[in-house]
């Protein structure tokens, strides 16, 4: 999933940090000589490895933080939750401490990459990018007067229903998008359950039911219920929702 880019960079910036940290822990670890001794059988003198101290403390609240930004970026449903699971195990230990560098290291050119997005969501972005494309040359070709904007009102209504329906199917828990009798939810029902799990905020979720609305209106031929200028805005708004919640 494609981040605006002030979010981008503000998860790019988290990775840096932490694995500045990292790094600062490694240079920062206490190294105990291994004992030497002389074997009574040979005489030869043998060294026991050197022990590798990391600071305990730092450790947890540096692993602690990394698991809260990897919680965040990685999809529910993506390859690499395994990594995130094996990452919550890695122990004080020096050689742990480089592999969790390691990790973020190659976590972070991946989310730059794009690579830690969810391909599903990202193919659903373009497909509805398509569509809204079109609803926008229905507009273009249209003669005005002549109602042209409601075939452009019913296709981007139904990209948006599309739309909110890969995105409930997304959540983890998945959002139910069909009633208990099997019918598929309307718009409206679909906007409320994405907004009592926090996906938006209720004023989002108000603008999201009036295009609900003027597509309903436009479904059912009360054309006297909405404008060519609501449409225009319409199609502009569910855009930058896609925009949002899809890319």
């Amino acid at each position: 999933m494609v981040l605006p880019s002030f979010l981008q960079k503000k998860y790019l910036a988290r990775f840096d940090e932490l694995i500045s940290t990292g790094d600062v822990i490694q240079k920062n670890t206490r190294t105990i000589p291994g004992r030497r001794f002389e074997s009574f059988v040979t005489g030869d003198v043998r060294k026991e490895p050197d022990k590798h101290v990391v600071d305990w403390s730092k450790f947890t609240q540096w692993r602690t933080n990394c698991l809260s930004l990897l919680s965040q970026v990685i999809p529910p449903t993506h390859a690499h939750q395994k990594t995130f699971e094996s990452f919550s195990k890695i122990k004080n230990d020096i050689n742990h401490l480089q592999r969790g560098i390691s990790t973020l290291k190659a976590l972070k050119e991946d989310f730059e990459k794009g690579f830690l997005c969810d391909l599903l969501l990202q193919v659903e972005s373009e497909i509805a990018g398509n569509y809204m494309g079109q609803a926008e040359n229905l507009l273009k070709e249209g003669q005005t007067g002549k109602f042209d904007h409601v075939p452009a009102a019913v296709l981007s209504g139904a990209v948006l229903e599309k739309a909110l329906r890969a995105f409930c199917d997304k959540q983890e828990p998945p959002i139910l998008t069909r009633k208990q009798n099997g019918e598929p939810k309307s718009l409206n029902p679909l906007v409320d359950d994405l907004k009592k799990a926090g996906v938006f905020n209720e004023a989002k979720a108000k603008q999201l039911r009036a295009w609900a609305d003027i597509r309903n209106h436009a479904a059912h031929g009360e054309f006297d219920q909405f404008t060519r200028k609501d449409i225009e805005q319409m199609i502009k708004g569910i855009k930058n929702f896609l925009e949002d919640y899809l890319k």
